[in-house]
């Protein structure tokens, strides 16, 4: 097992050969601008080991967030502990033991904090004319304390976060886990209050967690998404400065095996929770930053109770050596759902989302149960199978703004679609034949609410067996399918309740071409137990198999302008008349017969210069690959 050194952990050939893994269709970003965020509940820093899968999740997951609004929050200390120092602040009396104790929460505050000239992104998406390089507040702060302190910089720092000075003293009074840096930059830290792994993992029950191993164990600090991407969310497990490297065993100088299938698991779930998106989510810290736009999130072991923290609008020029987010696994029970949960909320704040909760709590724990059991990514997610992002269509959402918007405002934009969505634009869905029967297999991405991927394929009468699959772990999207004949008339469709994968089963009267169509699709009643299509995004792949189709062979039909004469004579000949039954014909291939070089096209010239009886033939290959050949005499005789 190779040391570990920060970003340079693809020296490590042991195993595997080298190489780039990307992970097909998927995408992912982060914008943000400077608010410190920390993911949700997060476990008590006693329980670091790895836990067994348990049949049911704690009763009590959601973030504390009935703390009075002007208390500012510690997730580094049990709150109730700390509570009579903060009261007596409050109340303008400090005793010399509440003095020592916030003194020592600032202190930690401040390791935290960002240097003094970063700027966070503005609403706008602009790092011009910022305020904060004037901004010097005496400490960390939250609450009536933050706004107090900013005074008349309220104004313009809650402009540029895109805010009225209402709305963010508001923010600042509610949701107990928005700070100020001293410089006035918004910092979300969130206690840590319960994710443990038995009940992240009763939650995520699609798929199942397995001990198989993705990847060549070698190639986990290669992993990408979309290396060409201008935009990079860097997972670095490495350690940087004082922050250790990520370890389960305690022994951050090397990764285990267990570690490593750890890491790629984390990986494989963020990259589905970004996949809809062109960015790179990777393992491996880009070897050129030049022109880059992004984000590190660092995952490192954290003597803290919280979960992790984020600044907001802190997806801007990549510094991979700066990290604006963190998750502590071991207050996140060591497993790879709560990590993926946290590095995923995470980076949403650094594109500019604030979180999503209720009446009850500043974050909102989700509805549902079992495969559709569902919950926002920007609440807390560790409890549920489906995690998507959201824009608050639940019953008391307290915000309801378009996470979509907000983070292509912060430079995050969809990726490009893959495939078309009518049957005019519909990808060829090619088969491949093995055991009497054409299997037919695809891969794509729906990248926005709404998308419809179109494919088209040929099957003879008989069986037809579908099957659309969201990605192994962390999948985003509840698929739904329909199957058309070529006119476009509806045969079947699927969208079954209790889970998220979908399949189509049809005894097709005739041979022909069909087309399948994929979609994102919501479930039940959004304001109840389920969810609308409005974050069923996400990476799926098609498998199935139809009965084959036996096509007659093309015909070809070579003529001839002359068949006989004198040398040197002087042919033109024609393929037009080759014909091909339901395709087209796709090559025309002559030869000569006189050991001269052939031609291309559907019409070829020579000129015969020896004297004899030469063959002329024509070989004809259609669309579907199928070829057939003709030949015809030419006679030369001497001048």
């Amino acid at each position: 097992m190779n040391k570990h050194h920060p970003h340079q952990p693809s020296n490590d050939k042991r195993g595997g050969r080298a190489g780039v893994y990307v992970l097909a269709g998927a995408v992912a970003v982060l914008a943000g601008a400077g608010v410190l965020a920390l993911a949700g509940p997060a476990e008590p820093a006693g329980a670091a080991a790895p836990l067994a899968a348990a049949p049911t999740a704690p009763a009590a997951a959601p973030p504390r967030a009935g703390l009075a609004a002007t208390q500012a929050l510690s997730p580094f200390a049990a709150p109730d502990a700390a509570a009579p120092a903060r009261q007596e602040a409050q109340a303008g009396v400090e005793s010399a033991q509440a003095l020592a104790l916030r003194k020592a929460t600032l202190a930690v505050y401040e390791k935290m904090e960002m240097p003094a000239d970063f700027v966070p992104v503005s609403a706008a998406g602009s790092t011009d004319n910022a305020p904060f390089a004037r901004i010097q507040l005496a400490e960390f702060s939250s609450g009536q304390r933050a706004i107090d302190l900013l005074g008349a910089d309220l104004a313009p720092v809650a402009s540029w976060y895109g805010m009225t000075t209402q709305a963010l003293s508001q923010l600042l009074l509610t949701d107990p886990s928005v700070h100020l840096d001293r410089k006035g930059r918004i910092v979300h830290i969130d206690e840590g209050s319960g994710a443990t792994a038995a009940g992240a993992i009763a939650g995520a029950t699609a798929t199942g967690t397995t001990t198989a191993t993705p990847f060549p164990l070698d190639q986990t600090f290669k992993l990408h998404t979309r290396p060409d991407s201008t935009r990079v969310l860097f997972l670095d497990f490495n350690g940087q400065g004082n922050y250790p490297a990520f370890s389960l065993d305690g022994v951050p100088a090397t990764f285990s095996d267990a570690e490593r299938l750890l890491i790629q698991k984390v990986w494989q779930r963020v990259a589905e929770d970004y996949a809809a998106f062109d960015v790179d989510v990777t393992t491996e810290a880009p070897a050129v930053t030049l022109g880059k736009i992004g984000a590190t999130v660092l995952i490192t072991p954290q003597s803290s109770g919280a979960g992790g923290y984020a600044y907001l609008n802190s997806f801007a020029k990549f510094a991979a050596n700066a990290a604006p987010a963190f998750c502590f696994p071991n207050n996140l029970a060591n497993s790879e759902k709560p990590i993926g949960e946290c590095v995923a909320h995470e980076a949403g704040h650094t594109l500019g989302l604030q979180h999503q909760g209720s009446a009850a709590g500043a974050y909102y724990g989700g509805q549902g149960d079992g495969v559709t059991g569902w919950a926002p990514i920007m609440g807390v997610s560790y409890y549920k199978n489906l995690t998507q992002w959201s824009k608050g269509e639940y019953s008391g959402a307290n915000n309801k703004e378009d996470a979509y918007a907000v983070m292509a405002r912060q430079g995050l934009k969809p990726r490009a679609d893959d495939h078309g969505n009518t049957l005019a634009t519909a990808t060829a869905l090619l088969g491949k034949s093995a055991n009497g029967l054409s299997n037919l297999s695809a891969a794509g991405v729906i990248e926005a609410p709404g998308d419809t991927d179109m494919f088209s394929f040929v099957a003879g009468a008989g069986a037809l067996n579908l099957k659309a699959t969201a990605a192994a772990l962390g999948a985003n999207v509840d698929i739904a399918l329909q199957l058309f004949d070529a006119s476009g008339k509806l045969l079947a469709s699927a969208n079954p309740t209790a889970e998220l994968n979908a399949s189509l089963s049809v005894n097709l009267a005739q041979a022909g071409t069909y087309y399948l169509s994929v979609k994102g699709a919501g479930y039940g009643e959004p304001l109840k137990t389920g969810y609308s299509n409005y974050g069923s995004i996400g990476q799926y792949s098609i498998a199935g198999t139809a009965a084959l189709v036996v096509f007659a062979p093309p015909v070809a039909a070579p003529k001839a302008s002359v068949s006989a004469g004198k040398a040197a004579l002087a042919v033109s000949f024609s393929g037009a008349a080759s014909t091909a039954s339901g395709a087209q014909i796709a090559s025309y291939q002559w030869s000569f017969g006189d050991g001269t070089a052939g031609a291309s096209g559907v019409n070829a010239s020579h000129s015969y210069t020896k004297v004899g009886t030469f063959e002329a033939v024509l070989k004809v290959t259609d669309s579907r690959g199928q070829s057939a050949s003709k030949g015809m005499n030419i006679v030369v005789t001497a001048k």
